[in-house]
């Protein structure tokens, strides 16, 4: 199999590279309509949120402008504070209305393949390009979860980790809103078992 033919030109170059000599069992973008709808509910939560942010800021500054207008030192002090206050959380609004569409383009732009030795993506980024990677040999468990058109989303569970609080986390790799997820299921786990006969034979 070869890579799509939808596929952009820059996202290509970077498989080939990442994945050289690996024949291609399987390759697919995901949906970046289905990623967008996905994040949806945080831009509408962003929108009151970033409504009331703005408000504030406005009566902040009206307020600033007041009591700076009075002479008085400590009041502007005052305002001036209450102003600064308020832009962090209209920064936060700011980013929680793009988060929609910075995740469909960064959808949009990855690319997962399942070769005949490993399962693994592909994404263009700003700064260039980030390769993810999980073994046949670490994975412990899959968990499928498919839609009517056959679509769905792929979890590969490969370990447990702990986080900065020390409680156990676990490790694993999602390929999301991906087509075909059956096929790619079936496909992961032929790796996995030809990984553990390789091994039991060594």
């Amino acid at each position: 199999m070869t890579l799509p033919s939808d596929l952009p030109a820059d996202l290509a170059r970077a498989a080939a590279g990442a994945f050289p000599g690996e024949p291609i069992r399987w390759a697919g973008r995901p949906s970046s309509r289905a990623a967008f709808w996905r994040a949806l509910p945080i831009w509408l939560f962003a929108i009151p949120w970033t409504a009331f942010a703005l408000f504030w800021e406005a009566m902040a500054i009206g307020g600033a402008l007041g009591l700076a207008g009075r002479g008085s030192e400590a009041s502007s002090t005052f305002g001036l504070v209450f102003t600064l206050f308020g832009l962090p959380f209209i920064a936060v609004g700011i980013v929680l209305m793009g988060l929609p569409f910075w995740t469909a383009r960064r959808t949009a732009r990855t690319l997962w393949l399942v070769t005949t030795r490993r399962v693994g993506s592909v994404t263009l980024t700003a700064s260039g390009v980030t390769i993810r990677t999980v073994w046949p040999h670490d994975l412990l468990a899959m968990e499928c979860r498919e839609r009517r058109d056959g679509s769905g989303t792929l979890k590969l569970i490969f370990g447990e980790g702990r986080d900065s609080d020390g409680d156990k986390v676990e490790r694993s790799e999602t390929l999301g809103h991906i087509p075909e997820v059956r096929r790619v299921e079936a496909l992961v786990r032929q790796l996995a078992d030809d990984a553990k006969a390789a091994a039991a034979a060594t």
